[in-house]
């Protein structure tokens, strides 16, 4: 005897017994059909066909955006790692540049975390008449935040002189 079962038949007794396992063809995974969301199905055509092609194309245009974004991330990167260590070459020269408003052998660098002291007439006049606390900057960059507290300090005058001896 020949039992026949329609489609649908079929696939609620291939769900319904927990002893039948399929396997996935990707991963080679196995996994119970009970589990499975089985289904039976016409090939796509008309308006299903036309919008599995739009999914395609919108997902073929958000791949290619994405690959877009990184590309200009990766180039924004670069270009402030560049800017980065322009930076820092430029705070070590920068004395010696047409423009530095003090005269570069009164200059000490520190460069962390602010980049010179300066000592006012400390060469020409073999006298200081004034200190200056120097931060070179370079593009949009900002202070940082134990830069700013050094500024803060020196604005509401908590700076103070002390020798020390052994």
């Amino acid at each position: 005897m020949v039992l026949v079962l329609s489609q649908d038949a079929l696939l609620k007794v291939l769900a319904s017994d927990k002893r039948l396992y399929g396997e996935c063809p990707s991963c080679e995974g196995s996994f119970p059909l009970a589990k499975a969301h089985l289904f039976y199905g016409e090939p796509i055509s008309g308006l299903g066909l036309d919008a599995v092609e739009t999914w395609k194309e919108q997902l073929a245009a958000g791949r290619e955006d994405l690959s877009n974004q990184k590309k200009k991330a990766k180039e924004r990167s670069t270009r402030a790692v560049l800017s980065v260590n322009v930076g820092l070459y430029l705070e070590k020269i920068a004395p010696a540049l047409p423009g530095f408003s003090y005269d570069c052998h009164d200059c000490r660098g520190l460069f962390d975390p602010i980049d010179y002291i300066v000592f006012e007439g400390l060469t020409k006049k073999n006298r200081v008449e004034s200190i200056q606390v120097i931060d070179i900057k370079t593009g949009g960059s900002q202070l940082k935040e134990h830069q700013r507290q050094i500024k803060d300090a020196i604005e509401k005058k908590r700076v103070e002189w002390e020798t020390y001896r052994k």
